[in-house]
């Protein structure tokens, strides 16, 4: 089973049609999404129409669960606040009510799904330095656990009792060792990488690779100003951060 996993699309249509592009040729078996397909960027209903179409597995992000209600718009900062706004004003009923299909995490049998941290997963914490995981890996009852949430693709291993952390593009499993996996973002990415990041698990071979593909961020950018979102949204595509 070859599985295609990704994450934090935010309205970022130029992006998100790359990473499709690039995953048809691929062979993927099943599409797993780890949340935030909307906020930031200009196009949430058009992403959500491509997002239905591929039937993916779909967890909840904060953002996500921000436009329909069930997560508080005054946890972000202003411009993330604005734009969840903005989002929900160009929504249907109909798009919104697809966001709330979306669970919160998903159990594979040697691994489980969630969009930011195993602990209090609907309180959408940040999982970023060797501590954060330790505490997570404490809670890990699979081999491995996919995120994404911070935006920055990388691998913490639990590994004879200490964390170790990576950003190799290709791994091979080992049995002995558990894994928290980010597979970074599509639509923004905050590595000072601003390639959009994508995540291949061929789950019979024991491998996860990453991709990291160049798209279209100048039309991306220039359709967040036309919108009048916030113009840190635009320039931050160029600067991956």
């Amino acid at each position: 089973m070859r599985y295609g996993i990704f994450s934090d699309v935010h309205s970022n249509l130029e992006a998100f049609e790359e990473a499709i592009s690039f995953y048809k040729k691929k062979g993927i078996d099943k599409f797993i999404f780890l949340g935030d397909i909307v906020g930031y960027g200009a196009n949430p209903r058009e992403v959500i129409s491509l997002l239905r179409e591929m039937k993916p597995i779909s967890i909840a992000g904060n953002h996500d669960w921000a436009v329909i209600g069930k997560f508080d718009k005054n946890n972000f900062n202003s411009y993330a606040k604005e734009a969840i706004i903005w989002t929900q004003h160009r929504l249907s009923e109909e798009e919104k009510q697809f966001l709330h299909t979306f669970s919160l995490t998903y159990e594979d049998k040697d691994f489980i799904c969630t969009h930011s941290s195993l602990i209090a997963p609907e309180d959408f914490s940040y999982i970023l330095d060797i501590e954060d995981a330790y505490w997570n890996f404490q809670v890990l009852g699979k081999k491995i656990c996919f995120i994404g949430h911070s935006h920055r693709q990388g691998v913490f291993s639990l590994r004879g009792g200490r964390v170790f952390f990576s950003q190799e593009k290709r791994i091979q499993l080992n049995e002995a060792d558990k894994y928290i996996i980010n597979v970074g973002s599509v639509g923004q990415p905050r590595d000072r990488d601003n390639r959009l990041s994508i995540c291949i698990y061929d789950e019979d071979k024991k491998i996860v690779t990453w991709e990291r593909l160049e798209y279209n961020i100048k039309k991306s950018s220039d359709k967040i100003l036309r919108e009048g979102l916030p113009s840190i949204l635009a320039r931050r595509l160029y600067e991956g951060w």
